[in-house]
């Protein structure tokens, strides 16, 4: 199983792609987790994304796809989560499967209203303490300080202003990727408003109905 998973901030990704992964076996890569483990290992790869990072420019494209390219060259079996963002992402991704002989299953997206969107990713606080994650509204903090003493902080990019420009950037660059997938006819598209278990039930059962 070889899938890429899209969908806007808050939407599930990564909590279903860690899922997928326990229920398969498959490998989760995350792009993010990536970035920041060479950065942490003082490689010239990473000493070359972090100098990006600082100047606050983006990573070029190449730069991500030669980072990833062993990991998904070494496993027979993976969901790849935060990549391709754009066609021209996904066109380098396209090149680099052809480099390494492997074929992409299905391209899943992760469906949900802004709104919802909005009221998830600005409700999340973080614990300083343990750094869990809660909601206000659906997972609210401990009130045992022994549990989790806290404080719970909201991140600086979940305030609703930040967020409803993450999700236009979404919507202009990443969503049109539907239709890239769609062309090639393995594209699937999955209710993310469900329940987490549903929603793993129902992208586990598109990919196997995928050519």
């Amino acid at each position: 199983m070889r899938i890429v998973l899209l969908g806007p901030q808050g939407a599930g990704k990564g909590t279903q792609a860690q899922r997928i992964s326990r229920e398969t076996g498959a490998k989760h890569i995350s792009t993010g987790d990536l970035v920041r483990a060479e950065i942490k290992s003082g490689s010239e790869l990473g000493q070359s994304i972090k100098d990006y990072n600082d100047r606050g420019d983006l990573v070029p494209d190449e730069i991500i796809i030669e980072m990833m390219k062993p990991y998904l060259d070494e496993a027979d079996s993976w969901i790849l989560d935060g990549f391709p963002r754009n066609e021209s992402q996904a066109e380098a991704l396209d090149k680099m499967l052809t480099e390494i002989d492997a074929e992409l299953d299905a391209a899943v997206a992760l469906e949900a209203p802004d709104e919802l969107l909005v009221e998830r990713l600005s409700g999340r606080r973080t614990s300083e303490a343990t750094g869990n994650i809660y909601h206000v509204e659906y997972d609210p903090p401990p009130e045992d300080s022994e549990e989790d003493p806290g404080p719970f902080v909201q991140r600086e990019d979940d305030t609703e202003e930040s967020i409803r420009r993450r999700l236009e950037v979404y919507h202009e660059q990443t969503e049109p990727l539907k239709g890239y997938y769609a062309d090639r006819d393995i594209l699937a598209q999955v209710d993310a408003t469900q329940g987490i278990s549903e929603v793993t039930d129902d992208i586990l059962e598109s990919v196997e109905k995928s050519p």
